[in-house]
C-alpha cells in the first residue's frame, strides 16, 4: 500500500494534463427468452421481459474489491453509504465508472476529484513514481483561434538528460506539427503515447504571434526516471545567499538526491530558500516529510516535532484509536519496498533557513500544499504566484492483496492487476489547521507563469523567479529582454500568445498523487 500526497504510457502523469478520461455509462446487454419457454411464453403474446447480462467473474471481483475498500478506508464512507449499493457484484457491469460517479459530492459540487479504480495498478504507480517510457518534457496545449480544430503545444520544461533535452527542446518552444501534420484532436496525444515522434518547432515572433515551423525534431522515448529536480542553484542578493530549487514531483527516488542538494546549499551558506513548486502536483508522503525536515528549523527537526496531523473516517479512527496519526520531522528517513531500499541520514544536510519563499500555481497540489501547511507554524513563508489547487487530503494506492491480506477469504484471483487510489484522510498542521481546504492556499504576492518570456527556469529574469527575488531584496535596474512578449491583458491569460484563445477547449485531468 502506497501513501501519496498530491499530478505512463509515455509518462501518463503528464499526459493526463491533456486528457480527461472518458467515463461512459455502464451498458447492459439484453436477451429474450426462447419462444417455447413456458415461463416466458403466454397466450397474450406480451413483450418478453429483457434480462440483464451478468458481470464476468473479473468484474464481480472488482465490484467487491472496490466496495470493500471504499466502505472501510474512504474518508467520506458514511456520506456515500447508499451509493455503495451500485457496486453490487451481481449487477454492476462497470465498477471503474461507478467509483468515479459515486465519489463524494456536496450537492452538485464534486468534492473528491481524485479517488479512482484502475485495472492497471502497475501503470498508475509507475506514473506517480516518475518511472516509465518518456520523452522527458512537460507540455501544455492551446487552440489556434483562427484555425478551427487546430491546436499547438508549448514546452513548460524539459527533464535533465532526457531525449527532449538532448534534442535541444527548451522552455517556451512551440510545437506546431506532429509528423509533419498540423495538430488536431486526432493526433495530439501522440506526443505522449508513441514510441517515436517528429515535432515541428516554432517560436513566437517579436510582436508576440505564432511563428512558422523552423525545424523538425525527432524523438524516441526511453525508459527513464524523470528527475524532479530541474534546477538547483544559489543567488547572491546584496550579500545574502538565497538557494533556488525547482522541484516538480515528490517521487521516491528523489529521497536519495535531495539531501545532497541541501548539503550543497549548506556549504554555500544559504540563508533563505526559494522553493519552486509551480508544476508539482504531489507525490509520496515519505519524500514530503524528508524535504520538510531539510527546510524546517533544525531545532524542531532534531526534537522530532509534529509536521502534520491526520483525520480519518470514524471507522478507522476507532480501529486505530491507539495509533499515532501524526507525522514528525526527523533526521532519518527510510523507505523500503521490493523496488526501493532507501535510508537517508540528513542530520548534516539542514542549512538552517530563516525565510522560505514558495512559488506556486494552480498546478501545485497535494504534497506541495501539505509541505506548506505543515511548515507554516514553524517558518516565515511567503507564497508567490497563484492560489494552489486545493487537494487537502491524502490517499492510498491499494491492491486487492493490500486490502485482503496474503490469504484472502474473498476470491481475488482475477484482479491481480487491479487497484484503487482512495482518499483516506485530511492532513493539517500541528494545530489541526489546513488552509488548502477547500479551494487551495491563497498567495501573498501575485505572479503568473509565462513560458514565453524568453527565459529558462533558473534565469534571474524568468517571470516568477524575478518576483521572488525582488521579494527577497534584489533590485532590478532594467526590464527583462523578453518584456515585449509579456501578456496582452485584454486578450491573454497565463502566458497564452497573441492569436490564441485564452482557454483551450481541450479537456484536462490531473492524476491524483497523494500525501498524508
Amino acid at each position: 500500500m502506497f501513501a501519496y500526497s498530491g499530478h505512463k504510457c509515455m509518462n501518463m502523469r503528464k499526459a493526463y494534463r491533456l486528457i480527461l478520461a472518458a467515463t461512459a455509462a455502464a451498458t447492459y446487454l439484453w436477451a429474450c427468452g426462447p419462444v417455447d419457454d413456458p415461463v416466458n411464453n403466454n397466450e397474450k403474446n406480451e413483450p418478453e421481459t429483457p434480462v440483464a447480462a451478468k458481470p464476468s467473474e473479473e468484474i464481480r471481483q472488482a465490484d467487491q474489491f472496490a466496495g470493500d475498500a471504499l466502505n472501510v478506508y474512504y474518508l467520506w464512507n458514511r456520506q456515500i453509504k447508499n451509493d455503495l449499493k451500485r457496486l453490487a457484484p451481481d449487477t454492476c457491469m462497470n465498477p471503474i465508472n461507478v467509483v468515479h460517479e459515486i465519489r463524494y459530492h456536496q450537492g452538485s459540487k464534486e468534492v473528491d476529484h481524485w479517488t479512482q479504480l484502475t485495472n492497471n495498478l502497475g501503470q498508475m504507480t509507475s506514473a506517480v513514481e516518475g518511472i516509465g517510457e518518456s520523452y522527458g518534457y512537460d507540455l501544455q496545449a492551446g487552440r489556434i483561434s483562427n484555425r478551427e480544430g487546430v491546436y499547438f503545444l508549448f514546452v513548460n520544461y524539459v527533464t535533465n538528460d532526457s531525449p527532449a533535452q538532448k534534442a535541444g527542446l527548451k522552455r517556451g518552444d512551440l510545437i506546431m506539427t506532429i509528423g509533419g501534420e498540423e495538430i488536431t484532436s486526432a493526433n495530439i496525444y501522440d506526443v505522449f503515447n508513441k514510441k517515436n515522434v517528429k515535432l515541428g518547432i516554432a517560436h513566437m515572433t517579436a510582436d508576440g504571434y505564432l511563428g512558422s515551423v523552423e525545424k523538425q525534431v525527432d524523438l524516441t522515448a526511453v525508459d527513464m526516471w524523470e528527475d524532479p529536480v530541474v534546477v538547483s542553484k544559489t543567488f547572491d542578493v546584496n550579500g545574502k545567499k538565497i538557494g533556488y530549487l525547482v522541484y516538480n514531483s515528490f517521487d521516491v527516488k528523489s529521497m536519495e538526491t535531495l539531501p545532497d542538494i541541501f548539503r550543497k546549499f549548506k556549504s554555500e551558506g544559504i540563508q533563505e530558500l526559494i522553493l519552486d513548486l509551480r508544476y508539482n502536483g504531489g507525490g509520496f508522503v515519505n519524500t514530503e516529510c524528508e524535504l520538510a525536515s531539510l527546510i524546517a528549523p533544525y531545532a524542531n527537526v532534531a526534537a522530532g516535532d509534529v509536521f502534520q496531523t491526520e483525520v480519518y473516517n470514524d471507522l478507522l479512527a476507532e480501529a486505530w484509536k491507539d495509533e499515532d496519526f501524526n507525522t514528525y520531522f526527523d533526521t532519518k528517513h527510510v523507505y523500503k519496498t521490493e523496488t526501493y531500499d532507501i535510508s537517508e541520514d540528513i542530520s548534516d544536510a539542514n542549512p538552517g533557513i530563516s525565510k522560505l519563499y514558495v512559488i506556486v500555481t494552480n498546478n501545485s497540489a497535494s504534497a506541495s500544499e501539505g509541505l506548506i501547511v505543515g511548515l507554516g507554524p514553524y517558518m516565515d513563508i511567503t507564497l508567490i504566484g497563484e492560489q494552489t489547487y486545493g487537494k487537502y487530503c491524502a490517499g492510498y494506492m491499494m491492491s486487492p492483496a493490500n486490502l485482503y491480506g496474503s490469504q484472502p477469504k474473498t476470491d481475488i484471483s482475477k484482479i491481480d492487476k487491479w487497484g484503487i487510489y482512495v482518499m483516506v484522510s485530511q492532513f493539517a498542521d500541528k494545530n489541526g489547521k489546513n488552509p488548502a481546504n477547500p479551494d487551495g492556499i491563497p498567495v501573498n504576492i501575485a505572479a503568473h507563469d509565462n513560458p514565453f518570456d524568453g527565459y529558462d527556469l533558473g534565469d534571474e529574469n524568468e517571470s516568477m523567479l524575478r518576483v521572488a527575488l525582488t521579494a527577497a531584496g534584489k533590485v532590478y535596474t532594467k526590464a527583462p529582454i523578453g518584456e515585449g512578449r509579456k501578456i496582452d491583458s485584454e486578450r491573454l491569460e497565463h502566458g497564452m500568445p497573441k492569436g490564441i484563445l485564452i482557454k483551450s477547449d481541450l479537456p484536462s485531468f490531473s492524476l491524483p498523487v497523494v500525501a498524508e
